[in-house]
């Protein structure tokens, strides 16, 4: 069996603070004179007993908590090597747990070249979290060296530095080492639906149509679509949708039979994103008729879609109800959509009830919204207050707003001169 062998420079020495023996001695033999000779001095004095006083009880008073200094697992370490105190895999492994949650990377170096030093001989699960440790600290290096040399690899050694490339972005290593890790693993009943979702996301960064088709044909083979799992259906439908392949797409969300708020999402999104503008709204109201649950993102996907929509706001005014009636309405993102929708269609006094249906609120996006409504509405004296209140607010103006706004106020001064 090997072991595992990193090419790992050594640690920096630590510096451990030495004492005096015998100045220590001799100040305790100093400080004990001193006490003896103050105990011969004293002379007990007779005092009457003082009458009990009753303390009223005080409004206490609240004092900022000093923060209890922690040692880090560089700290540990080094008492460990002072101490000449062994470790054990048990030790390690809370030291491991320790550096994860910090992200402390020279804690995480230092533990491995410790470990490196000692006689103890890791195995496959205590290797894993040493690889989730390196993964947390973002040193996918190290975690690729470990990774590389460990004797024995199970499902969860691959699917951390599958995850960790992914996160990195390296979306073709990520594929790559999916790829190896069906070959390597005598096959794929351990393989969990989560980690497929994150292949297809790399199949779809990097515009590999034929690898996500076959990880959808292996989720079908394993049973993962009728379990109908949230996330792996949703990465499907985003998955067909970034390569324009709708069909697909709502073929998978036809075959749910509860297609949850993940999937329908994930449709809208795709609709919308292929200019399907009628097709975002019928997803809308079709997820209304199935009692699926309404979040933000759809919400904003198809208020952007009715300002496509010639019907004279009359489907963003039903968005704008249903999104009352949900609580969305004071959203940030919401109130900038509903500006943009109502300006669209020249509802000023709509887009102003939105604007201000937050006063205690200063967003630069719904500034810039209404800014941009008054303007595309030719209410140029409105837009030229309300960029002066931007600009007594701090709020940053869009330079293109700026230049229109000079542009038309040179005109109307021009205009009232003649």
């Amino acid at each position: 069996m090997r072991t595992l062998e990193l090419a790992l420079s050594p640690p920096p020495a630590s510096f451990i603070p030495s004492f005096n023996h015998s100045t220590t001695q001799s100040v305790a033999i100093d400080v004990k004179t001193t006490f003896d000779a103050q105990l011969l001095l004293r002379r007990p004095k007779h005092q009457n007993p003082e009458p009990v006083v009753v303390l009223q009880p005080q409004i206490p008073i609240d004092r900022p908590q000093t923060p209890i200094p922690r040692c880090s697992t560089s700290d540990i370490l080094r008492i460990m090597d002072s101490l000449s105190l062994p470790g054990n895999e048990d030790l390690y492994s809370c030291l491991a747990k320790e550096s994860t949650s910090e992200c402390d990377q020279r804690g995480a170096y230092e533990l491995t070249v410790h470990i490196m030093k000692s006689s103890v001989r890791p195995r496959t699960g205590f290797l894993n979290r040493l690889l989730l440790m390196h993964v947390s600290c973002g040193r996918l290096d190290t975690a690729r060296q470990v990774f590389d040399r460990m004797p024995h690899r199970d499902f969860h050694s691959w699917a951390i530095v599958i995850l960790g490339c992914i996160e990195r972005g390296d979306y073709e290593e990520a594929a790559l080492l999916f790829v190896s890790m069906l070959k390597h693993q005598n096959g794929a009943s351990n393989i969990t639906p989560w980690i497929m979702g994150c292949v297809l996301k790399a199949s779809a960064m990097i515009r590999d149509l034929g690898l996500g088709q076959q990880v959808h044909g292996l989720c079908q083979k394993l049973g993962f679509i009728e379990e109908e799992d949230s996330y792996l259906s949703g990465s499907l439908i985003r998955f067909y949708g970034e390569f324009g392949c709708l069909e697909d797409a709502n073929l998978v969300l036809h075959q749910l039979s509860n297609a949850d708020t993940v999937a329908w999402a994930a449709k809208v999104s795709n609709d919308y994103r292929e200019g399907e503008f009628q097709e975002v709204i019928r997803g809308f109201v079709e997820m209304g008729k199935h009692g699926v649950k309404k979040n933000v993102s759809v919400f904003s996907s198809v208020l952007k879609a009715s300002t496509w929509v010639s019907d004279g706001g009359r489907s963003g005014g039903g968005v704008h109800a249903d999104a009352i009636k949900l609580g969305f309405e004071s959203d940030c993102l919401i109130r900038c959509r509903l500006i943009e929708m109502y300006g669209k269609y020249g509802k000023v006094k709509d887009a102003e009830k939105a604007f201000m249906s937050r006063k205690d609120e200063t967003s630069i996006s719904c500034w810039n919204a209404m800014a941009a409504g008054y303007m595309q509405n030719g209410c140029y004296i409105e837009a030229i207050k309300l960029l002066y209140q931007m600009k007594a607010t701090g709020i940053t103006v869009q330079d293109r707003l700026l230049s229109e706004v000079k542009r038309k106020n040179n005109s109307l001064s021009c205009e009232t001169a003649q």
